[in-house]
């Protein structure tokens, strides 16, 4: 029964594995960039674990888990700091989300309002910036958003916010920064849920397909069909969550990091 679970979980990987293993080839990643790279995750996580159960974590209880030699493992550990990455994808993301739902922001019949980057005593950008992107520079993280076309600034000084939504172009560090995030969370849900034996304790994870498949003319409508659905959904549910009072670290309250995401699928007929 073991190994035929193995067996599941191997052909499971590697089915997960071919569509990021074709971002990889694409991005000219090669497989021992990608081997060094899983050997260090495989290291930190172990790592993670042994400490979760109270175990002393040394590079030859971590090699014993995961099947390397000491020195390999050892190895892993001395040099396993890496160079970081400069995006703000959360950043851009949450201030685009305040900026829409926001009382402070927001005017009549929903619309965002324009600011001024400094304006004592009235709500403006540096303020939005201060509350939904702690650790953030005003002024860069503005010249971002002028640049990926996200705010306009106007003649007069004000700036207008042109969307809520930012999807980075394909050659970003965003876009591959998103991509993670993506499928991790995603991957989470699946394996919190394949472990919780009881359903009313399981996240909400569900899935409609084309039993039949669809008519290759009639994927059009579905795409705009599911874009505007879809796109509402996420707008209430951000709403919904934008009003809820946030969490008082100093007064003791627990923060969860939580959220929804949707995503459409169509299959790869090369699979």
């Amino acid at each position: 029964m073991e190994a035929d679970l193995k067996a599941a979980l191997l052909a499971a990987y590697a089915r997960l594995l071919r569509p990021l293993v074709q971002i990889l080839l694409r991005n000219g990643v090669s497989y021992s960039e990608f081997a060094e790279t899983a050997k260090r995750v495989f290291v930190t996580t172990a790592a993670t674990r042994l400490r979760t159960r109270g175990t002393s974590v040394t590079a030859a209880q971590i090699a014993i888990q995961i099947g390397l030699s000491q020195r390999e493992t050892q190895e892993v550990i001395d040099g396993q700091s890496t160079p970081p990455v400069n995006t703000n994808l959360a950043w851009v993301t949450s201030l685009l989300t305040a900026w829409h739902s926001d009382d402070r922001v927001v005017g009549p019949y929903g619309l965002p309002l324009e600011l001024q980057l400094q304006e004592p005593g009235r709500m403006d950008f540096e303020t939005l910036v201060r509350d939904y992107c702690p650790g953030a520079k005003p002024g860069p993280l503005l010249n971002q958003l002028v640049a990926i076309g996200a705010v306009r600034q106007t003649d007069d000084g004000w700036l207008r916010v042109l969307t809520r939504t930012y999807l980075p172009a394909v050659d970003e560090p965003d876009s591959v920064e998103r991509i993670g995030y993506f499928v991790q969370r995603l991957v989470e849900t699946v394996d919190f849920n394949r472990q919780q034996s009881d359903p009313n304790l399981r996240l909400f994870e569900r899935t409609v397909t084309a039993d039949f498949g669809l008519k290759e003319e009639d994927l059009p409508a579905l795409e705009g069909f599911i874009r505007q659905r879809g796109q509402q959904l996420l707008e209430e549910i951000d709403n919904w969550i934008t009003l809820r009072d946030k969490p008082d670290l100093g007064r003791g309250d627990r923060a969860v990091q939580t959220g929804l995401g949707i995503y459409h699928y169509v299959e790869n007929s090369d699979d």
